[in-house]
């Protein structure tokens, strides 16, 4: 138990900066591109108001370092349903020419709830005829995309708060998912990333450091920076993962990163829905000095030290391994058996 409390001082000594919150006003992406270089990952990500968002947060998640270039380019009320207003099959060659892309970026279809034209005909949304005529549109979509030899990402349109709405981007996707897979390119399906255990809608979860806050505006449709900075997080990691090698994935099939290094999940909101995190700034590193490592060691090798001081089946384990802390005390005030 000696660890648990030099644990538990650490945590009060520098929970201060963790409880700090700065409140983003919802971001939809902008359009812009860094200096290409031969060693660079070249990345194009397209799409409506969402993917410009998701592509806001690509870039920002990618920006650490010459590893990546990223560009952006979306139109918020594109889609796949109305090619007569904006034609994504006629815009991604000339956006594509000349340029020498690995990888690109695709999500749309949040606007796509909506009849779709065949000459004078209007074919009511999620008919035979309609499916038929969107499967036609995104092959053509998809084919520009690849034309040039890029491998291709289809990013799922995440959950909505409104349930028929919500349902209607469900059938959306399912159609999507069908044609990017029998085309060869990856779909990625990240819903499990903003919904509840439940599958429920919610707008708060672990940000890209894995702070529980806000991550989507009060429309239930779009996403704040750090709703985006998500997102790009986890389609980033799909690709330095290359992915590629299968041709669909949810998000469990996604790494995330403090899953990956072994760090167990302390943030939870409280009652009102305001984050309570007791993992507070400059924790990792200051238990890699306490413990004698190199300042340079990963977070994950930081807690298998305490996971393996930790007695198997103690308090201190269970902590450590998954952030569940010990009952308190029959008696004590935060022992809430009795009540």
């Amino acid at each position: 138990m000696m660890m648990l409390r030099l644990l538990v001082l650490l945590l009060l000594a520098l929970g201060g900066q963790a409880l700090a919150q700065t409140v983003d006003a919802p971001v939809m992406g902008s359009s812009a591109g860094g200096d290409a270089t031969a060693e660079r990952r070249h990345i194009l990500v397209a799409g409506d108001a969402i993917g410009g968002g998701l592509g806001a947060g690509l870039m920002r998640m990618a920006s650490d370092g010459d590893l990546y270039d990223v560009t952006i380019r979306f139109n918020e009320e594109s889609g796949l349903a109305r090619p007569e207003v904006y034609d994504w099959s006629e815009t991604l060659p000339k956006i594509l020419e000349g340029k020498d892309y690995d990888t690109v970026v695709l999500l749309l279809g949040s606007n796509d709830r909506q009849q779709m034209r065949d000459g004078d005909l209007r074919l009511a949304f999620n008919s035979p005829d309609w499916i038929a005529a969107y499967k036609t549109q995104l092959d053509r979509v998809l084919d520009a995309a690849s034309a040039l030899g890029a491998q291709v990402y289809w990013v799922a349109i995440p959950p909505m708060a409104n349930p028929d709405y919500d349902a209607a981007m469900r059938d959306i996707s399912e159609i999507q998912k069908e044609r990017v897979v029998a085309k060869g390119a990856m779909f990625l399906d990240l819903r499990a990333a903003f919904v509840n255990p439940d599958g429920s809608y919610t707008d708060t979860g672990p940000d890209e450091t894995g702070t529980i806050r806000k991550l989507r505006g009060r429309d239930g449709v779009t996403f704040f920076k750090q709703g985006n900075n998500r997102l790009g997080q986890l389609v980033l990691e799909a690709i330095v993962k290359g992915a590629s090698s299968l041709p669909a994935v949810s998000v469990a099939a996604v790494p995330d990163v403090a899953a990956e290094i072994g760090v167990p999940f302390f943030g939870r909101p409280d009652g009102g829905g305001d984050s309570v995190v007791i993992q507070p700034s400059g924790f990792l590193a200051v238990t890699s000095f306490a413990l004698g490592n190199d300042a340079a060691v990963m977070p994950g090798s930081v807690f298998s030290s305490l996971q393996g001081l930790a007695r198997p089946g103690s308090d201190a384990a269970r902590l450590f391994a998954t952030g569940e802390p010990s009952p308190a005390p029959v008696g004590r005030v935060d022992d809430f058996t009795a009540r």
